[in-house]
């Protein structure tokens, strides 16, 4: 029995991580025009695909759905700050890049989330913050066999 109340503990923690740092994001990073999470993606696009990128890339390394995505992007999109292009090589493939409007308050909000996510990490050593990375990361690679699991199943 001790070891089912440690991994029901682990993901009760798990579950409370996830639910203050929405939180956190809300409390921190929301804008008018945008949630807190929705700022928080679009740093991410910033930082890492400035030349943009394809949702099936996002899916994977961010490791949400391609559902759950397509909701954001297009939301987005509707707020004027991510925008489609046509992949010549294949129409279905549609490439998503920052807009001029984003582009505009890249450094306000990537300021905005380097300060959070500094205060957040700061209680942790550089191997604590490497070592919970590769725990999460395995976490994360679990989670999307159970899920890749369920929709052949569906």
């Amino acid at each position: 029995m001790e070891g089912k109340f440690q991994e029901e503990e682990l993901l009760f923690l798990l579950k409370k991580i996830n639910i203050d740092l929405e939180a956190c994001l809300e409390r921190e990073l929301r804008k008018r025009d945008m949630s807190g999470t929705q700022v928080y993606f679009l740093v991410y696009i910033l930082r890492h695909h400035p030349m943009g990128t394809y949702i099936t890339e996002l899916c994977r390394e961010i490791g949400v759905s391609k559902a759950t995505l397509s909701v954001l992007v297009k939301k987005l999109r509707e707020k004027g700050y991510l925008f489609f292009r046509d992949n010549p090589e294949d129409v279905r493939k549609k490439k998503v890049l920052p807009t001029e409007k984003l582009t505009a308050r890249a450094g306000e909000l990537i300021r905005q989330a380097e300060q959070m996510e500094s205060e957040i990490c700061s209680g942790l050593d550089q191997s604590e913050k490497q070592r919970l990375c590769e725990l999460e990361h395995k976490v994360l690679k679990r989670l999307s066999k159970i899920e890749d699991r369920q929709e052949v199943t569906v």
